[in-house]
């Protein structure tokens, strides 16, 4: 069954639909034939879709004749349609004009004949007719014209071919009352009063003035003049540039798009004249945090005084050095939904360690700072942030940083860089702080260079490092975040209440998971166990089950640290899916960050210079005394030292030789048993000759038969 359209949509019609103007160059059976006005592109849309659209109030219908009466009017009227864009001057005889042509009306409701003459000055009707239009308009302000003196009355009614006129425009046009307007402006010339090389010649100087090293236009002009070709033919024909009149009144006929960004740049035309955003991005706290880094118009010190040196920039370190001057980096996180300021740091630059540190600081708890700056309010409670918002900085476009919001369950936004209509939220707050917090501060250098012309901000400063994060600390806490804001979505309330009103009638507060804190954006250390547990900064950890893992012995593993919270860490093995909870086992950095542990360390360990070397020689002279009274070592100075290493180096040598057994020698022999013999027994054997009963088996001897030869008497008596 075909679907019979509800709505009358003729062929020639247009639609309004998507944002795009489409003419209809067809009615089919089940959908209309559709042609782009601006591009051209031919679809086909159903009749139900445009039906549906219609009812949603997504597609406007124009009908034929009503292009074609638009098209007369603008032509008109000189590009005019609505009553509100002429001027209050306009408006106001366009009101009276539409009087008198009501009473016209009216007057031929009664049964008048209303006519050019009979409307004229001095005509039988133009006394009713200026009567009947003063009770429409409901003032006596309208008077004939007059040649003597000056008249004060505010409209004069012309002679009653002019009224006749206006009577006839009003209702050809449909009942329009801007047809009545004066078309002043539709008259003169059309026709362009310049020839075709001068308007090259303004177009050549326009576009060689959008540039951003900003030249003016005399000296432009001189240098115009003289590298610009003019034709012979022209020359001949008398040809002459056109004025400088004439070049900037095109000069203001110019687009303000067009010449800031062509002047000043793109980028900062399109944030400082670019079309903004009315959108609410976030509904909850801790749904989006928008982050962002400035490089503060500040100057501060560590002591409050200036000093200089000479530095090498390759080994420079990165801390901020005792009574070092410099600009600071303000890195800073706020909740879109109640603009609420999560965390706020300052440091000498702007990388990957700060942007962890300032997701730390918005998921934990600041009554640190509360109580160390003296804040009254309280400041904004640590949530666990859903998505994470930044621009393409180096500060937060790296492996660490989305490794670490990756894994404590952050959806990582990547915005453009230098588009402030991607984060505008963050962006706003920076020049809020400065015109509030720094512009008062000593030191302040101005929001660009060469701002402040006899103030020169180095021998300014008198502000600290610690003395200006304090500064910023109340005015986050306890100003900011309980003034009346103005955003989109706020409707004047304070980021305070704001929040509070979330939490109430909306939802409650995600809570932070500091075992995912801790291990994706803590500190990571590389140490070796011992059987007293592992060290980081040389503060000491242990648990039960890491003497389990590793047995008392030697391992090497990673150790989670949250600077924040060094109550409890978490140590890692590499080819071990087991995470280990490790527990403080000095509880004097219970109550500490990691900072101020290291703080605490370095300050017990460093010592005073002149107290060292006293003590150094106190320590040498008891070691000395214990030395000799020991008598473990010789005297040095007496020479049976020397001669006693001597002997020791060729006792030494002595036990180095290793023995070998020397080779036999071919010579007469005896048969065995009988090398003692003395008997006399002539051998058997010549010498030089082998023996022949050398291989002979001796006879056996009897177990009781004494040996041959000479006996011996037992020793019984010992020589010694």
């Amino acid at each position: 069954m075909s679907y019979v359209p509800i709505y009358r949509v003729l062929n020639g019609s247009r639609l309004v639909l998507d944002g795009c103007d489409w003419l209809v160059t067809g009615v089919g059976e089940n959908a209309y034939a559709v042609e782009g006005v601006d591009d051209g592109e031919c679809r086909s849309f159903s009749f139900q879709h445009i039906d549906q659209a219609i009812k949603d109030r997504d597609c406007e219908v124009v009908a034929p004749k009503d292009i074609e009466k638009r098209d007369a009017l603008l032509r008109f009227t000189g590009g005019l349609e609505v009553f509100e864009q002429l001027s209050h001057e306009q408006q106001r005889d366009i009101r009276y004009r539409l009087a008198i042509v009501l009473a016209i009306d009216a007057l031929e409701a009664e049964g008048e004949k209303v006519t050019q003459r009979s409307i004229n000055t001095g005509g039988p009707l133009r006394e009713k007719l200026l009567l009947k239009a003063s009770k429409i308009h409901g003032s006596h302000k309208f008077s004939d014209p007059t040649r003597k003196g000056r008249v004060e009355l505010v409209f004069l009614v012309p002679e009653g071919r002019t009224l006749k006129k206006y009577h006839s425009t009003y209702h050809e046009f449909g009942d329009k009352p801007i047809v009545l307007m004066e078309r002043e402006h539709m008259k003169g010339n059309r026709s362009r009063r310049l020839s075709p090389l001068k308007e090259n010649f303004i177009d050549h100087v326009l576009a060689s003035r959008k540039d951003p090293r900003q030249v003016k236009l005399a000296p432009l002009l001189k240098l115009a003049y003289a590298t610009f070709h003019v034709p012979p033919k022209e020359i001949a024909a008398g040809f002459k540039f056109p004025s400088k009149t004439t070049i900037r009144a095109r000069m203001k006929a110019v687009k303000k798009f067009v010449e800031v960004g062509g002047r000043n740049g793109w980028q900062y035309a399109r944030n400082r004249i670019g079309a903004g955003t009315s959108d609410i991005r976030a509904q909850y706290y801790g749904e989006k945090g928008q982050v962002d880094q400035v490089y503060l118009s500040l100057f501060t010190d560590t002591g409050g005084t200036v000093r200089a040196k000479r530095i090498d920039p390759e080994k420079v370190p990165h801390e901020l050095e005792e009574n070092e001057i410099c600009r600071l980096w303000l890195h800073l996180m706020i909740d879109v939904a109640t603009r609420l300021p999560l965390a706020w740091i300052i440091a000498k630059s702007a990388d990957a360690d700060h942007t962890e540190a300032l997701m730390r600081m918005a998921t934990r708890d600041k009554t640190r700072e509360k109580i160390r700056y003296g804040c009254i309010k309280d400041p904004a409670p640590p949530v666990g942030i859903m998505s994470f918002e930044a621009d393409n900085g180096g500060a937060t476009r790296n492996g660490p940083v989305y490794g670490a919001q990756l894994g404590v369950g952050m959806t990582v936004i990547p915005a453009r860089s230098y588009h402030s209509i991607d984060k505008p939220h963050v962006e706003r707050i920076f020049g809020t702080s400065q015109w509030a917090v720094l512009n008062f501060l000593p030191g302040y250098t101005g929001s660009r260079p060469g701002e402040l012309t006899d103030y020169d901000p180095k021998k300014s400063v008198a502000i600290t490092h610690n003395e200006f994060y304090g500064q910023i600390t109340r005015y986050f806490v306890d100003e900011y975040s309980h003034e009346q804001h103005l955003g989109v979505g706020m409707y004047g309330a304070t980021p305070w209440e704001k929040m509070l009103d979330i939490t109430k009638n909306y939802r409650k507060v995600d809570p932070p998971t500091q075992r995912e804190r801790c291990l994706h954006l803590g500190v990571k250390v590389n140490a070796t166990t011992t059987s007293n547990g592992v060290k980081a900064f040389n503060i000491p950890f242990n648990s039960t089950e890491l003497m389990n893992f590793t047995g008392g012995a030697s391992r090497k593993v990673t150790v989670h640290l949250d600077p924040d919270d060094l109550r409890h860490a978490y140590v890692t093995v590499k080819g071990s899916t087991d995470i280990i909870k490790v527990n403080l086992t000095m509880t004097v950095f219970a109550d500490l960050t990691l900072e101020e542990a290291i703080e605490l360390m370095e300050e017990a360990c460093r010592r005073d210079p002149k107290a060292q070397e006293l003590h150094d020689d106190h320590l040498q002279e008891v070691r000395r005394r214990r030395a000799q009274e020991s008598h473990f070592f010789p005297n040095a100075v007496s020479p049976p030292s020397y001669q006693n290493m001597h002997d020791l180096n060729r006792r030494g040598s002595r036990l180095a030789q290793v023995p070998t057994r020397p080779k036999g020698v071919t010579g007469p022999t005896a048969r065995a048993g009988s090398l003692t013999d003395r008997t006399g027994v002539t051998p058997a054997f010549k010498v030089g000759e082998r023996s022949v009963a050398s291989n002979a088996k001796p006879p056996p001897k009897s177990q009781t038969s004494l040996p041959t030869g000479k006996t011996f008497t037992p020793i019984k008596d010992s020589k010694l």
